[in-house]
């Protein structure tokens, strides 16, 4: 029988402060890796930020810059001094207790911090850790509940029974975290949330110019959407049901497929997963074959932090579900019907190239936030990086650096100095139209480029692109078909009618989108693919250790590292079925140092059912999923 419901799931509010450090054995020369960085976390959202060459500690945030006196920047630039010189000195300990080679590179990371969990006004605290990382394995941890430190390999004995018996230091560490840690993350978001309260025109510029830029930060979260559709299977016995959820920020989402509300093994669920959007959101898409007659059996769970829980059947006419506030709201839609889903969710494999010139009208003093950034978007994967600091165009990519010779860059770095100054000139000349003060901060944009469509193994022109914005408003734009400029402001008509009459810029303009674009295109598209084929594939390792909450319990830990490129499936099993994700402690997809990737994924079980767990790999660069059991 079908149960009536599967429940909705209710959540307290979480907050989280963490710092993490990590240290690299030699210097590896490549852009933005240091040999030793630190970084604050409230809410997974970094707010402060030390490096190696840099020195100091610096503000990630508006708010840490304005409400953090100077003396709070002089005591974290000095305390991060002499963490990076103990760092490098634990590093060679610990190559010398493992007997590692100096010659290559390892990695040593140490994560502390807080969780709490907030009930209406109340906030508690729910979690501590402070545990060391050696070369993307755990080494050791400190149980707060125990007081005492807990060593995962052997090499990590001494320093626990050194700091085991420093009773002081046990103390510091658990009143630290249990207390300490929470003051802080209290005071930081009563900062943060007053900033978001009170600055909100500017924060609406600054969203707008961080969007379009080298960052991952979006001032609001969004909550997704979520399309269901079914269409025949290349089996015509079959259906293939698929789920979507796209428009979400941040990206952390859970999608399950279930049936009789039992999450289906991810070795039998087809999955995109997580990718980016034009607009900086995310999408996930989720497929699974089914048999005709079964699909009311099916439904598609979604979860997302900016909301409790949705739950949507596939088959029935219901739609169970909360809004973002947590009111519950119900809705009709029609039963599946079984033809092609509709246009905008079936298409032909896209690729895209563009490149994004940002420009703000005065500088806004905040660390990485430039008068002048330009980029190059592969897929929506940066590929090349300008700004009005360094100067200097540089890849983002190791194929792009590896592939494209040093004249390209020598070109392209003079080509964006003369964009950056054409930049600096018009922003003035639009703020003059607008009637708009200097005082004020004004946003110039430009994106240019194409898209293609993949029809076989042949690349076909599908879509040109050469827009300018004002302050996040559309401004500008090239009409590709019609070759003219076309002006959906005022302000813009004069520059319309300018650049209508001379024949030759509309000429180059589409010939540079319907054919030079997609040349690089096709051209980068190569490059990339080719480190795509030769992709890295995983090291699987699986550990067991007490549980430090219940004495009769395992906690098991599956983790893959090394990877690439990130897409992996990555499962722990009973019997050879999936455990539903609720179930499981993901660490979620990580990036190792070397631009590999890593992800772990924990359970509890009970001590005597060990031997019935395995943990299931899989990743395109196996010929067949990796499988080890924890009982052998």
């Amino acid at each position: 029988m079908i149960p009536k419901s599967c429940g909705i799931l209710k959540y307290a509010e979480k907050h989280s402060l963490y710092f993490i450090y990590t240290g690299i054995s030699k210097p590896v020369n490549l852009t933005g890796i240091y040999q030793f960085n630190a970084m604050g976390l409230l809410d997974d959202i970094q707010i402060d930020y030390y490096n190696s060459e840099e020195k100091r500690a610096i503000p990630k945030q508006q708010w840490m810059k304005e409400k953090m006196q100077d003396d709070y920047w002089e005591r974290g630039t000095q305390s991060r001094k002499l963490k990076e010189q103990w760092f490098y000195l634990s590093l060679k300990t610990l190559m010398g207790r493992m007997g590692h080679n100096e010659s290559d590179l390892h990695v040593l990371q140490w994560r502390y911090g807080c969780e709490v969990e907030q009930e209406g006004g109340e906030i508690k605290f729910s979690k501590g850790i402070n545990e060391y990382g050696y070369d993307g394995e755990d080494i050791l941890s400190f149980n707060i509940k125990e007081s005492q430190w807990v060593a995962s390999v052997k090499a990590a004995l001494p320093t626990k029974k050194k700091w085991d018996n420093i009773p002081t230091l046990h103390q510091y560490t658990k009143d630290y975290l249990e207390k300490e840690c929470v003051d802080w993350l209290n005071e930081f978001r009563e900062y943060a949330d007053k900033d978001l309260r009170n600055c909100d025109k500017c924060t609406v510029i600054i969203f707008v110019y961080l969007q379009m830029i080298d960052k991952q930060i979006h001032v609001f979260s969004t909550p997704p959407d979520v399309h269901i559709f079914a269409r025949k299977s290349s089996d015509e016995s079959k259906l293939k049901l698929t789920c979507m959820a796209t428009g979400f920020y941040a990206k952390d989402v859970m999608m399950t497929i279930r049936k009789y509300c039992t999450s289906l093994p991810e070795n039998e669920v087809e999955s995109t997963g997580i990718r980016p959007n034009h607009d900086g959101t995310f999408q996930l898409r989720k497929s699974v074959e089914i048999l005709e007659d079964e699909k009311a059996e099916y439904n598609c769970f979604v979860f997302h932090r900016t909301f409790k829980s949705i739950i949507i059947k596939l088959a029935s006419k219901s739609l169970n579900a909360q809004t973002p506030a947590g009111q519950e709201r119900t809705g009709e839609t029609s039963d599946i019907s079984v033809t092609d889903p509709p246009e905008k969710v079936i298409k032909n494999e896209k690729h895209s190239l563009y490149y994004i010139y940002t420009a703000l009208s005065k500088p806004v003093n905040l660390p990485g936030i430039y008068e002048f950034t330009a980029m190059g978007l592969l897929d929506d994967i940066q590929i090349d990086y300008y700004n009005s600091e360094e100067q200097k165009k540089i890849p983002k990519q190791t194929w792009m650096k590896e592939k494209m010779h040093e004249d390209y860059w020598e070109k392209g770095t003079q080509s964006r100095k003369s964009k950056e100054q054409w930049f600096n000139v018009n922003v003035d000349i639009l703020m003059k139209r607008m009637g708009h003060s200097e005082s004020d901060l004004h946003v110039l944009q430009w994106r240019h480029g194409c898209e293609v469509e993949q029809q076989g193994s042949e690349l076909v022109f599908s879509k040109g692109i050469s827009e300018y914005g004002y302050d996040g408003e559309n401004f500008l734009s090239f009409d590709d078909k019609e070759s003219q400029w076309v002006a959906p402001v005022d302000a813009a008509l004069k520059t319309k009618r300018k650049w209508d009459s001379v024949p030759i810029l509309s000429q180059y303009t589409k010939g540079y989108l319907e054919k030079e674009c997609v040349d690089w295109l096709k051209k980068f598209r190569e490059y990339a693919d080719e480190e795509f084929r030769h992709g890295s594939s995983p090291t699987v390792h699986v550990f067991a250790k007490r549980s430090s909450e219940d004495k009769s319990k395992l906690k098991l830990t599956c983790m893959a590292t090394g990877f690439y490129p990130r897409d992996v499936t990555l499962g722990i099993r009973k019997s050879h079925k999936s455990l539903p994700e609720d179930e499981t402690v993901s660490t979620g997809i990580r990036p190792n140092h070397d631009g590999t990737f890593q992800m772990k994924k924990s359970v509890e079980i009970q001590e005597d059912e060990e031997a019935e767990y395995d943990c299931f790999v899989s990743h395109r660069t196996l010929k067949e999923p990796i499988i080890i059991t924890w009982g052998n």
